[in-house]
């Protein structure tokens, strides 16, 4: 998918703010896998995480600001609710259109993060 340079300065923002969250999320579950050890869930996790988050970088305009803060939490199941919850203030337009299939992964992920 290309960067989508037509996004409103808004969406540009939360979506960037959900990128941001599940960057971190998949570093947490990456971290988390190798003290747990080689056979670890969470290595899969952790890619399924980094997969959702470039879907959302690819709807980003070029120059889109993904530093920003690092979040609060570490817990990944938190973050990747946190992520989700951001997803509902940006609206289902052409202008968003993968936003939907970005919404169904995070849900996805949530399921499989949460014991």
């Amino acid at each position: 998918m290309m960067t989508n340079d037509t996004i409103d300065q808004d969406a540009g923002d939360t979506l960037a703010a959900v990128a941001r969250l599940l960057r971190h999320a998949a570093v947490r579950a990456w971290a988390q896998a190798e003290a747990e050890g080689l056979r670890s869930d969470l290595h899969l996790l952790g890619l399924g995480i980094h997969t959702a988050s470039c879907q959302a970088v690819a709807m980003l305009p070029v120059g889109a600001d993904l530093e920003g803060h690092p979040p609060a939490q570490d817990d990944i199941a938190q973050l990747l609710r946190s992520a989700e919850e951001l997803t509902r203030a940006i609206p289902v337009l052409d202008q968003t259109a993968g936003i939907s299939q970005l919404v169904v992964a995070i849900c996805d992920l949530v399921r499989e993060a949460t014991p």
